[in-house]
């Protein structure tokens, strides 16, 4: 049994804190401003959470299966709001956006230890970099995320498609899938963690922007004109990727803005959320990533610098930069 923190309560931390708390026998804590006692999880409408499970897995899990609703989680938790109340854990599971993590430090500087690690679960391809100064000797795991999930209240998360997260395959990565091993969820291991990680900030550029700059859902991305410049992000940034030795074909910006004009129109991006509820945008991560690897690389990415722009202005506007 471990003993594991999450920092960063938010859509991710409660859909994988949730499975860790429902399904093993892992020691728990929600890292939180704001406590809850329960955390519950809608999975995606008429999805049987046992689908996609390996046999083993399913079997393993059945008996907790038959004692919940097939599209909720929910169980009770520990929460915490005072680093002072914590101590040094197994794993630490960041989910918080990359511009809080230096907020999120008291938190780390009384969870960490030399034993621990931390699963860094956020956008962008800087995880290491951002997590590093605040890590205080614990070993740093970044993970791609693929989760599209939207928080409603504390503790409350809606699902809306199947979840993993995938890490390089690494003893803190065949660890990190382990702790998952129980679950409905899976850890998947890369030998290519860098084209995992470009690709999905591909994915991130794509819609992100465009919604929360419009306060639309993904199907802006669906208007030609917005489609185009969609286009042209995706397309800046799988250039970028592949001078950082990402192995992306070279249309594979055509087929992310063909894949997101096939989705529900009124579907959100995390960016989108954020726009709504007023907190600040995650650019530094997505767009400003773009450009700082692009200025490393002697690459020009006009459209992203246009659009990045457009979102700092959104985050001074209201005082978030």
């Amino acid at each position: 049994m471990s003993k594991i923190a999450v920092v960063g309560a938010g859509a991710i931390g409660c859909v994988f804190g949730a499975r860790l708390a429902f399904f093993t026998s892992h020691e728990v804590i929600f890292c939180v401003r704001t406590p809850f006692d329960l955390v519950k999880v809608t999975l995606p409408s008429g999805q049987d959470m046992r689908v996609d499970m390996h046999p083993t897995k399913r079997k393993n899990i059945e008996e907790k299966v038959r004692n919940i609703s097939l599209n909720e989680i929910s169980c009770p938790v520990r929460c915490e709001t005072d680093p002072s109340k914590v101590s040094p854990v197994d794993w630490i599971l960041l989910a918080v956006k990359g511009h809080q993590v230096e907020g999120a430090s008291g938190w780390l500087r009384a969870l960490c230890g030399s034993k621990a690690s931390i699963a860094v679960l956020q956008n962008g391809v800087e995880h290491f970099e951002r997590v590093a100064p605040f890590s205080f000797g614990a070993k740093i795991l970044p993970v791609v995320v693929n989760c599209p999930a939207d928080r409603f209240s504390p503790g409350e998360v809606t699902q809306n498609s199947h979840a993993k997260l995938i890490a390089s395959d690494s003893e803190e990565g065949r660890d990190l899938q382990d702790i998952f091993s129980k679950t409905d969820l899976s850890v998947e291991l890369t030998t290519d963690f860098t084209t995992e990680t470009w690709s999905k900030l591909c994915v991130n550029v794509a819609a992100g922007p465009a919604t929360a700059i419009t306060s639309a859902g993904r199907g802006i991305v669906s208007e030609p004109s917005v489609s185009n410049v969609c286009y042209e992000l995706t397309k800046e940034c799988a250039e970028v990727g592949r001078a950082e030795g990402a192995k992306l074909p070279l249309d594979f910006a055509e087929k992310v803005i063909e894949r997101i004009h096939g989705q529900p129109p009124d579907g959100t991006t995390s960016m989108l959320a954020d726009k709504l509820a007023g907190n600040p945008l995650e650019a530094d991560a997505m767009t400003g990533a773009v450009i700082r690897y692009a200025a490393k690389h002697g690459i020009s990415v006009p459209t992203t610098k246009t659009i990045h722009a457009f979102l700092m202005q959104i985050n001074q506007k209201h005082d978030f930069v």
